[in-house]
């Protein structure tokens, strides 16, 4: 049986043009698309595009064959098995996406419509008004209206979509989802924390620490949506029926289970439930000696795949590095359950933790990978030196990657510190890319790869779509939530950003990150009353210096220049302390100091103050822009 990730054409005679189309027609359709606003810095979908045509119009549509698109179009070694791999069908997704928005907007009057149908990666070319395109859209973003005298025209593909709303279920974010009949999305799963039942129920951050390895190896597994850790632990300890939390999460299976561990004896339970009914499809318990704590997670994993009828490969996939011995895994697993608080003091002793582990182990390679995570955390927010916090974020990064290559998070960690330390934009795309190559589950490499290098670059479109994977992948998590808003605003659409940002604050209301950033939009619009209202919320948020800061700016704005002034010169000297000197610099930029924000501009280039590459495209300098020494501070950083 030829698998369905190798899609054929089924035509008889795939490379002939309709009678009324050219293949000078085809070319300058096609150059004209990847000139467009969605497609001029889309680089893997323009090169997809390009070569699909190319391909067709020399005759050699055998070429598009998924095994070789992975290697021609995007890099893969040749041993490259669509299996485990799917970023063909991932782009291939995105690129049907991207044309039918094209069509919809800037095309919308194009003589020439160039298709890639479902089901394959062959070309097809009609002119308008003939059948539609199958696949529906899959955009955050509205499309814009077209003009009234060509809305009869499209009227039969507008009655089209609408059929084929249905099959959107099949593609949503990353991956190519199996839907049987009246059924949730097949192969989307979220694996709940699993509960302690130890008699001293002393093991909670062994049992997250369970949770997440579960996660981390179905991640592996080609063809699988798997909720990020952040989304899954939303639900710990709450009792919620399942089909609530498939609908919340849009996922049709929910793994959950128990631990129990009672001296060197371990007893695993887990049970597969169908959220489109409530029904238990599978469940086993595993009794082990606490030494065969892997053995038991691959055995859980692997049944679970089995289940779903998907084919595990292990044989292709990485091996996961494991621990030389049950006491750094213990110590790992305590570092990861601090590090999952979402807090500075939670990133503080994690990096504790997983210290200690590589202590006991130093080849343990996830430990070393924490250690970086954790600092790059400190530093992007602003809870340490970036001078402190990035170095060693580097250093403990390029080690994980030198055990592991195939590190997920080694790789991102590291992305950042190339974007928003070194400045190096080539560096940050290119671990961004491979962090997202080795796990395309790994919601915080979208993340970053979004706010990290897309939105700093200007390819602000495609940093939002990357934002929205990685809200599919962590529909739940707070920070991604509050970013997405950011990536609206950078957008344009500053009513959505509100919004967004708003429904961050519904999932949790106290916090900060979403406060800031609605009150920094509210300021922007001048709308100050709202600003303050914002930041009254977070009287014992920490660091008080970002939030004095930023009440600072807005009492510039409002010209209540003693209160703003009173407010810098506390920061201006903070002891210890650090402080942004991008922040100090916006609040003598509100006041209208052209000497100090530069002053203090120059010093955030001087201590390496990521918050300058967002600087840069904000509205926080206004008319001093046009200042060449402030243009100067901003051509340091190498932004295009």
């Amino acid at each position: 049986m030829k698998p369905a990730t190798e899609s054929s054409e089924r035509d008889s005679n795939p490379t002939a043009l309709p009678p009324d189309i050219s293949a000078e027609a085809v070319q300058t359709e096609l150059e004209k698309i990847l000139a467009s606003h969605g497609f001029a810095n889309a680089d893997r979908l323009s090169r997809f595009l390009r070569f699909a045509v190319s391909e067709y119009l020399s005759g050699q549509t055998d070429r598009l064959k998924e095994s070789l698109l992975g290697v021609e179009v995007f890099g893969r070694k040749p041993s490259y098995d669509p299996r485990v791999d799917a970023v063909v069908r991932t782009e291939a997704v995105k690129l049907r996406a991207r044309l039918r928005e094209y069509y919809e907007t800037e095309g919308v009057a194009d003589p020439l419509i160039i298709d890639l149908p479902k089901g394959g990666y062959i070309p097809k070319f009609r002119l308008p008004d003939k059948e539609a395109i199958a696949e529906p859209p899959v955009s955050a973003s509205s499309p814009i209206a077209p003009e009234p005298d060509r809305l009869w025209p499209r009227y039969f593909t507008a009655v089209a979509i609408v059929v084929a709303v249905f099959s959107l279920a099949i593609y949503m974010g990353t991956r190519d989802r199996q839907v049987r009949a009246h059924g949730p999305i097949e192969n989307a799963i979220v694996v709940l924390p699993f509960a302690d039942l130890s008699p001293d129920r002393d093991q909670e951050y062994f049992c997250d620490g369970m949770t997440e390895e579960i996660i981390d190896s179905l991640t592996k597994v080609g063809g699988f949506r798997v909720v990020a850790r952040t989304s899954a632990f939303a639900f710990k300890g709450k009792q919620q029926d399942i089909r609530e939390i498939g609908k919340k999460l849009n996922v049709g299976y929910v793994l959950e289970g128990s631990v129990r561990k009672d001296g060197s004896r371990l007893r695993v339970t887990a049970q597969l439930n169908s959220v489109n009914d409530g029904y238990h499809l599978w469940s086993e318990t595993y009794e082990r000696e606490l030494k065969d704590v892997f053995t038991v997670q691959d055995e859980i994993s692997r049944s679970i795949v089995n289940t779903l009828e998907v084919r595990l490969a292990s044989s292709s996939r990485p091996a996961r590095p494991e621990p030389g011995n049950l006491e750094t895994y213990d110590l790992y697993l305590q570092g990861r359950y601090h590090w999952g608080r979402w807090r500075m003091e939670g990133a503080e002793k994690a990096i504790q933790y997983y210290e200690q582990a590589i202590s006991k182990d130093p080849k343990y390679a996830p430990a070393y990978a924490g250690v970086a995570d954790s600092y790059t955390w400190l530093g992007f927010f602003g809870a340490l030196p970036p001078s402190q916090a990035m170095p060693k974020a580097r250093q403990y990064a390029q080690k994980a990657i030198e055990l592991d290559r195939s590190s997920s998070e080694a790789h991102t960690a590291l992305a950042f510190v190339k974007a928003l330390y070194d400045f190096d934009w080539r560096g940050a795309q290119t671990e961004f890319q491979r962090a997202i190559q080795s796990n395309p589950n790994n919601a915080q490499a979208h993340f970053g790869y979004s706010i990290g290098y897309l939105c700093p670059t200007g390819k602000t479109a495609e940093g939002l779509r990357e934002m929205q994977v990685a809200k599919e992948l962590d529909p739940l998590s707070l920070v991604i939530n509050t970013y997405l808003g950011v990536t609206l605003l950078l957008n344009g659409q500053d009513e959505a950003a509100a919004n967004q940002y708003k429904s961050a604050l519904l999932l949790d209301p106290g916090f900060a990150e979403a406060h800031l950033n609605l009150a920094n939009l509210y300021l922007g619009r001048s709308e100050y009353a709202k600003a303050h209202a914002e930041l009254d919320k977070l009287k014992d948020e920490q660091p008080q210096w970002r939030i004095d800061l930023q009440r600072a700016a807005i009492e510039a704005r409002e010209g209540r220049k003693a209160d703003a002034l009173a407010l810098v010169h506390k920061w201006e000297n903070p002891g210890s302390d650090f402080v942004r000197p991008t922040s100090i610099a916006t609040v003598y930029s509100a006041l209208g100091d052209r000497e100090n924000t530069i002053k203090w501009l120059e010093k955030a280039y001087a201590d390496r103050d990521g918050m300058l590459v967002y600087m840069a495209r904000g509205f926080e300098i206004g008319q001093a822009r046009s200042d060449s020494r402030i243009k100067a501070v901003f051509d340091k950083i190498g932004l295009p």
